[in-house]
């Protein structure tokens, strides 16, 4: 897709100016998932633990490594300030997401 930019010789400025461009769609890329996956566990109710949830996101949503990693570690770091309901409050989906582990 961007063969025609590696053929092109840009200056130092548009270089830099498409680096934090693509550095600020990464970076909304990686939000996106996290609230998505948060979003996910608060939707499950608390049914599975945040392993589980992150797990059952990535086989949805397969991405690459770094991306994968970095919105794992957010969604740690931010998953017990988020308003998720605990297991105790309801089983409405119990052992639905359970394949034997």
């Amino acid at each position: 897709m961007f063969d025609w930019l590696r053929r092109r010789r840009l200056s130092n400025e548009a270089k830099r100016k498409l680096l934090i461009a693509a550095a600020r769609a990464e970076e909304a890329i990686v939000e996106t998932h996290v609230a998505n996956v948060l979003d996910l566990m608060q939707l499950l109710g608390g049914e599975v633990d945040v392993d589980r949830g992150l797990e059952l996101y990535h086989e949805m949503l397969p991405m690459e490594e770094h991306i994968s990693t970095t919105v794992t570690n957010r969604v740690l770091a931010r998953y017990e300030s988020a308003a998720v309901p605990s297991a105790a409050s309801g089983r409405r989906f119990e052992n639905v997401f359970r394949d034997g582990r």
